[in-house]
């Protein structure tokens, strides 16, 4: 029996697709590990008419064969997942009223419910509502990496918006500024928020909706990734009943899961305990926990002058974005508060210059600063699907090992986890312990290699030696620590 043909070049041979089209996808199928149709057809390639044609015949003759092997059962998934997202069904909705924006009974509802569903079921964090040449492209952001959910009509794009701003409670009306909102939405008995932004762009507005689940259990350390030695580090500082404590890192690299998991660890009925946040992600019992709302006037650091006056022991504050902020959390450190926090940095050490570059006292940092962790996400390997590297692969080659010693794995990809190759992410990170040395070094404003070299003297260990220390794990790759941790390597 001949070989059966890929879809892609049954598309290539009748005329639908371009070459150049073909190995675009391909490179996208290599990346996202999606199937080949679906890509197609997201990247406005290809119509929904003509690939339900090659694939209703596709399937037809895959039927008709005897003892026949599907490689990869491409043909049946992607007839299920398109005809599910087909723009047909929605296409008579398009011209609505407003009243039914509103009306839980209206498809746009639905729509915009089943939008909304299909990412929290796939564990995404944001989903994306992308004007698109071709019509409206959906993403969703799982494990930090965008994928493509599904692809509508451009004539759906302003009612799909529209009612998204109405549960956000934003101006419908408004479409040339920037605008944000909330909601809460209820799935399967969670209560869920939404954080909710559009954008102006070409082609109408681009809207983008953070999902956080204030439900969710906060996990130990050694969940999130933490190694053993290094919780001991953790517990120690924690341990303190006055001092700073801050967790630095990109937007996205869970520094607020690690914060909340500290706070767990030494929250007590004999602990006065509060929050001020944008927003707030997790409720935490006996914490007082406060949002930031600036149109009332209620910011970082307004709150925080307030917070001085309720006789906390410890306090959180979500993120010290301004010099004002950052000295009321430094001061507060300083008068017996156990105070954490959050900033933006690339690394533990950066952090010190960034705290005296806001107009921190290098005096009052070194007094108050004990521990900064800063930290990414790493992708954690699919265990249903992740194999061996070939023994001549470089990466051995890279970390110094061979496969007599070590075995390193590669992603591949299976319906567990929807064939990205990776299920869930772990903390690559590093904890810089401010010593005796240190604070002399902050009180001579060294330079970042002084500081660094005197850490590393100390036993610091860097974040690209705990990513290559998980590579040898079987626990992520090589090329995913690189992406995301600078390394020689």
């Amino acid at each position: 029996m001949p070989p059966r043909k890929r879809i892609g070049d049954i598309l290539l041979e009748n005329g639908f697709i371009t070459e150049a089209q073909l190995q675009v996808a391909l490179e996208e199928q290599k990346k996202t590990g999606e199937l080949l149709g679906s890509i197609l057809f997201g990247l406005g390639f290809i119509s929904q008419k003509a690939l339900f044609k090659v694939l209703s015949a596709t399937q037809q003759d895959s039927r008709d064969a005897p003892g026949r092997e599907d490689p990869g059962q491409e043909v049946p998934e992607e007839i299920d997942y398109l005809v599910q997202q087909s723009s047909a069904i929605f296409q008579k909705n398009a011209d609505l009223h407003k009243a039914e924006l509103d009306s839980p009974h209206s498809p746009l509802v639905n729509l915009v419910e089943k939008i909304l569903i299909n990412g929290i079921r796939r564990g995404a964090t944001d989903v994306h509502i992308n004007p698109d040449v071709k019509g409206v492209r959906i993403r969703y952001r799982v494990d930090g990496v965008l994928h493509h959910g599904m692809f509508l009509p451009s004539k759906l794009l302003n009612p799909v918006v529209s009612r998204i701003k109405v549960m956000g409670r934003m101006n419908i009306a408004e479409t040339r500024v920037p605008q944000d909102g909330g909601a809460e939405f209820f799935y399967k008995n969670r209560g869920l928020d939404l954080r909710i932004s559009s954008f102006p762009v070409l082609g109408g507005e681009n809207i983008v909706i953070r999902i956080l689940d204030k439900s969710q259990v906060l996990v130990g350390l050694e969940s999130l990734g933490f190694l053993d030695d290094d919780i001991d580090r953790i517990n120690e500082a924690l341990a303190l009943p006055y001092g700073m404590i801050l967790v630095t890192g990109p937007t996205g690299s869970g520094k607020t899961t690690t914060l909340y998991s500290f706070l767990s660890m030494i929250n007590s009925v004999s602990r006065n305990m509060f929050t001020i946040e944008d927003p707030v992600e997790y409720h935490l019992t006996l914490a007082r926990q406060a949002q930031v709302n600036v149109k009332a006037g209620l910011t970082f650091a307004t709150g925080l002058r307030s917070i001085l006056r309720q006789d906390p022991d410890v306090i959180l504050v979500g993120e010290m974005r301004d010099s004002e902020t950052a000295e009321l959390a430094v001061r507060a450190a300083l008068t017996g508060h156990l105070v954490f926090s959050t900033l933006h940095t690339n690394d533990a050490v950066s952090t010190i210059v960034r705290l005296t570059d806001i107009g921190i006292d290098p005096f009052l940092v070194s007094s108050t600063l004990d521990t900064i962790v800063a930290q990414r996400l790493a992708r954690v390997l699919c265990p249903q699907c992740k194999e061996p590297l070939l023994e001549d692969d470089p990466a051995y080659r890279a970390i110094g090992a061979d496969q007599k010693n070590q075995v390193l794995y590669r992603s591949t990809g299976c319906r567990s986890c929807d064939n990205s190759g990776f299920k869930g992410r772990t903390v690559i990170y590093e904890i810089l312990k401010v010593d005796r040395r240190i604070r002399e070094l902050i009180n001579s404003r060294a330079s970042i290699d002084d500081i660094r070299n005197a850490a590393i003297e100390n036993g610091f260990r860097g974040m690209s030696e705990i990513g290559l220390k998980k590579v040898r794990q079987g626990i992520t790759t090589l090329e995913e620590v690189r992406s995301i941790v600078r390394t020689a390597l």
